[in-house]
This record gives structure tokens, C-alpha cells and sequence, in this order.
């Protein structure tokens, strides 16, 4: 079953249930959800920040097998 199938199925289940308790339980994974994707005002301040280094061509990138043997000989 692809993503659109699963949240029609769960659309189509929501909207017959009666359940208080699993609603509630429902809302609650909702808001926790919510509140884990928000940024503090530090994490956007340090996200501004290099989002602003990148568009000037301030940060240096390695390719991915680079970083992989800097990890792997501790130099990270």
C-alpha cells in the first residue's frame, strides 16, 4: 500500500470512529509531532546562519567518500 492509500484508509477510518479515547490519543501524537518539527530561536538563528554562508559560497563540502574515511580514521 503507497502513502496516499494508507492516509485515504486512515481518512475514511477517522471519520467513522466514535472512539473518545483514541481520538484524543490521535490529537495528542499530532501535537507531539508538531512540537518536535518547531526550531528554537537558537536552531533557526544557527539555520539562518549557514543557510546565509551557503548562498554566498562560504561553506566547504566533501564528497561522501571523503567523509567516510575521516570518520572511519577519527578525524573528523
Amino acid at each position: 500500500m503507497d502513502i496516499q492509500s494508507i492516509k485515504i484508509d486512515l481518512i475514511h477510518w477517522l471519520t467513522q470512529l466514535q472512539d473518545l479515547s483514541v481520538l484524543e490519543q490521535l490529537q495528542g501524537m499530532k501535537a507531539k509531532q508538531e512540537s518536535f518539527l518547531k526550531l528554537n530561536s537558537e536552531q533557526t538563528k544557527e539555520v539562518d546562519s549557514r543557510l546565509e554562508k551557503y548562498e554566498n559560497g562560504e561553506m566547504k563540502f566533501s564528497p561522501w567518500e571523503q567523509v567516510r574515511e575521516r570518520i572511519k580514521s577519527g578525524l573528523v
